[in-house]
């Protein structure tokens, strides 16, 4: 819901929204289908991929339907205009989400409990990427080709003013290349120092409301000689300030 008001603020358009938003839930159900036939249960992990891939779920889908759009306002008529603009950036959107999926795919083939752990994230991102681009150059197009025979030119002003003050900058950046390039070198080397100065963990330390405690006794006890040392430590750890339960 949130990445569709997003939308509807930008868009300024019911149509084009409706459009894209169709495309989040279809994907979605895709992934979880795919999870299904591949053994993935619906967890916490598979869940934040879910999660994480609903912001990149319209990002295919934006981009086939402004294209279209734009060839639309151009004067084609709805259909031309929905197979040309999809076909042009076709190329592109599927280098884009092929590229994303590499970055999570190779949790697949790593092992230990990192793989244990990572691998339903990445399955679950790579299938919803998958079936956004999917639904990007096949059904984005055949909804914009009824939808947007009517086309509106509704403008946003805030937006214009952010395109124009781009524009400028854009001038300024290519006209003075060796700044930005000496500027992009010095970001990564701040960035490579930064990352690693960090340092690294699996797991970072959480503080967690509970503790554990092992009683080791000596070959020669019996089990009652156990159990009363189990009562005499739970009533020595009950006298502990802020011990609720044992």
């Amino acid at each position: 819901l949130l990445a569709i008001l997003v939308l509807i603020l930008f868009l300024k358009d019911i149509k084009p929204t409706i459009v894209i938003a169709v495309s989040i839930p279809i994907s979605l159900i895709f992934a979880i289908a795919m999870m299904y036939f591949t053994g993935v249960t619906i967890n916490i992990i598979s869940l934040g991929g879910l999660a994480l891939g609903v912001g990149m779920l319209v990002d295919n889908s934006i981009v086939v339907i402004e294209n279209i759009v734009r060839l639309r306002n151009e004067g084609m008529s709805a259909k031309d205009a929905s197979i040309e603009g999809a076909r042009e950036i076709a190329g592109a959107i599927t280098s884009s989400t092929l590229t994303t999926v590499c970055v999570f795919l190779p949790i697949v083939f790593v092992k230990g409990i990192s793989r244990q752990i990572f691998v339903d994230m990445g399955l679950t991102i790579a299938y919803s990427l998958l079936a956004s681009l999917i639904v990007a150059l096949t059904l984005v197009p055949a909804m914009a080709s009824n939808m947007l025979k009517k086309t509106s030119e509704k403008r946003n002003r805030l937006f214009d003013r952010f395109t124009e003050l781009y524009s400028k900058m854009l001038k300024w950046a290519l006209g003075h290349r060796a700044v930005v390039m000496l500027f992009v070198v010095a970001l990564l080397g701040l960035s490579v120092y930064l990352g690693l100065s960090l340092g690294t963990a699996f797991i970072p330390d959480m503080d967690a409301p509970q503790m554990s405690v092992t009683i080791e006794m000596s070959k020669e006890a019996t089990r009652e000689d156990t159990i009363a040392m189990s009562d005499k430590v739970m009533d020595r750890i009950m006298g502990i300030e802020g011990v609720e339960t044992v």
